[in-house]
């Protein structure tokens, strides 16, 4: 037991240095070899924690008072640093890297300090039986208590890595919300700012980022597919659903500035005061497989303006069992993603010979193939800020409850 401790000990403090290296090189082209270090070092130390924790009740020898508040940081780090969430950017992101490393370098001092001098746990410590009975009835009573807590954290924690990863980490789950995240990349007088979107949010969200977005020699590539031949049986809104939720559909906010077209594009085009122009980057319905327009007139017809979420989920699954297979999952991903992140970069060279900042509010989804390509042409990261889109504590769960139920 005594080793194992010590190798978690070891893998604390190499972890919080792999984090501390993500947070300095991060706008470095290194700095994704260090986030990938960190991560498994992380996920190596959390299995470690594990086993020592059980230990607890098994060796009376391990230290708990010295190991303790290595045990409080990854357990605040699975509930992801709540209730500091408004630390984002790359100031919030180094100090949340330095507070683990000056935390282990404590303890391990702390640890030299107390057996003579090794950082590591020595033979000395663990002397005389490690078994005690009323130790594992106390281990016992206190697991006991902590342990839905416990359930709670790693549940929370696991649906927010997978949020992360399949987004890039510009979806941020928190305790307190869900936050998006706006990263902005400079090739020289250029820029591009990537702007994560999410159809139902907050009113203030919008607000905000509409609010941020600069007026002079500035394009948004605007998302939203067009339907040019009337392939949609019907509209194709999150009007309903937002109601359910008190909150607010993306398309209620359209974005101020001067509309330009494709051909506007090519040639240099003189802005007006009031603000950006805006152009649709998006591409038609048309170009989707038959397949795909069938899956999106479904959602409309059952999910989106169903008089309820759960009987509108329910019906929906049983069409999908009955018409949609794997192929058509791939063809739907192919045609709603990629096709349409294609669309989107074949319009930046054009975009940057003309504005000095691009900008690009997309779904969050699409944001992980558009940040390849912007690092593609020579951008690197320069900032990063979140918003928070969805605040737990303002959602009205009684209405969402009867929403769900179909009572309203």
């Amino acid at each position: 037991m005594r080793k194992l401790a010590n190798l978690f000990l070891i893998l604390f403090f190499a972890a919080a240095l792999a984090g501390l290296g993500a947070a300095v090189f991060r706008h470095y082209g290194g700095w994704p070899v260090f986030a990938a270090i960190h991560a498994v070092l992380q996920t190596a130390c959390l299995l470690t924690g594990v086993l020592v924790y059980l230990g607890f009740g098994f060796n009376r020898h391990l230290p708990v008072l010295l190991l303790l508040p290595l045990f409080a940081w990854l357990l605040w780090d699975l509930a992801r640093w709540w209730p500091l969430t408004s630390l984002s950017g790359s100031m919030g992101e180094l100090l949340l890297a330095i507070v683990p490393l000056l935390l282990g370098a404590i303890v391990l001092k702390r640890n030299a300090d107390s057996n003579g001098g090794s950082l590591l746990l020595v033979p000395n410590q663990f002397v005389g039986p490690a078994f005690s009975i009323g130790r594992l009835l106390r281990f016992t009573l206190v697991s006991l208590l902590a342990l839905p807590v416990l359930t709670l954290l790693i549940l929370f924690s696991v649906a927010g890595n997978l949020l992360d990863s399949s987004s890039a980490g510009f979806v941020q789950l928190k305790a307190d919300g869900l936050y998006m995240t706006e990263k902005i990349y400079q090739r020289q007088e250029k820029q591009i700012r990537l702007a994560a979107m999410i159809h139902l949010a907050q009113q203030d969200y919008y607000e905000d980022l509409i609010a941020t977005i600069p007026t002079r020699r500035t394009l948004i590539l605007a998302e939203g597919v067009s339907d040019e031949l009337g392939l949609m049986e019907r509209d194709f809104s999150y009007d309903g659903v937002a109601r359910a939720l008190g909150l607010s559909a993306q398309e209620a906010f359209p974005f101020a500035g001067r509309w330009i077209t494709r051909a506007q594009l090519e040639r240099p085009v003189a802005q007006t005061p009031g603000g950006p122009d805006i152009l649709a980057a998006d591409v038609d319905l048309q170009q989707f497989d038959p397949r795909t327009v069938a899956v999106l007139n479904a959602l409309a017809r059952y999910v989106l303006r169903g008089d309820s979420l759960l009987e509108g989920y329910l019906a929906f699954n049983r069409w999908a069992q009955e018409e949609m297979t794997a192929a058509t999952r791939q063809v739907m991903m192919t045609d709603l993603i990629d096709k349409r992140d294609r669309a989107l970069v074949a319009l930046v060279p054009a975009a940057l010979e003309h504005y000095d900042v691009l900008v690009v509010p997309w779904g969050a989804l699409h944001m992980k193939g558009i940040e390849a390509a912007v690092l593609e042409q020579g951008f690197t990261l320069g900032d990063s800020r979140q918003r928070r889109s969805i605040s737990f504590s303002r959602l009205p769960y009684d209405r969402l409850w009867s929403y769900v139920r179909g009572a309203e």
